[in-house]
């Protein structure tokens, strides 16, 4: 007997090369829309996770408006760290960084990720206390999301901790917003399957 949960995801309309274009084709607009320009540092390094068969999600820590890093789920591959979503690979190389730093100015720390973080990593966020949190799209559709976000969801005492934090989605081009969407869908149901074929 299979009894391997079934998990539906919508089919993605474009290729990691066919987003890779539209993205090459977009022209940043700063000025309206003053996320763009780390909306496409987390696409790219979706696209670059996807292609390694992890989940397509790909982030950015800036401090001010310098990119300070840059990284990708690794949740995959190469090999299985299930911890290791974009946001936490970012935030574990901050924490590395600031080591010698009882207490870092973590306000001044703005994380970027394409897509919106899990539970899991809200609750790291919360302890980490990474003063703004945005992200590039957010699917109220999805089997594992709904019209609450994660933040909502999170419980009471989470909450509290992570008070003083801004979590939101980001101020980016409705363009790049559909081009994350399209680069997780193209990875979503593939690791999905690799998590379930451990059990």
């Amino acid at each position: 007997m299979n009894d391997q949960p079934k998990i539906e995801f919508a089919t993605p309309q474009y290729s990691y090369a066919e987003l890779e274009a539209q993205l090459a084709a977009y022209t940043p607009d700063p000025e309206t829309y003053p996320h763009d320009i780390p909306s496409i540092i987390c696409i790219e390094e979706g696209i670059r996770a996807g292609r390694l068969g992890n989940v397509a999600v790909g982030g950015c820590l800036m401090k001010g408006d310098e990119v300070v890093m840059r990284d990708m789920t690794k949740a995959c591959g190469p090999y299985h760290r299930t911890d290791l979503h974009a946001e936490m690979v970012l935030l574990n190389a901050l924490e590395d960084h600031l080591c010698d730093d009882p207490t870092p100015r973590m306000r001044d720390y703005t994380l970027f990720t394409g897509q919106e973080p899990c539970p899991m990593c809200l609750a790291r966020i919360c302890f980490n206390q990474v003063g703004k949190t945005y992200y590039v799209y957010r699917d109220a559709h999805s089997p594992e999301a709904g019209e609450q976000t994660n933040w909502e969801r999170l419980p009471p005492g989470f909450q509290m901790l992570g008070s003083r934090l801004e979590v939101e989605e980001a101020q980016c081009a409705p363009e790049l917003k559909e081009i994350s969407r399209q680069v997780w869908l193209n990875s979503i149901g593939p690791a999905v399957d690799t998590f379930l074929d451990r059990y």
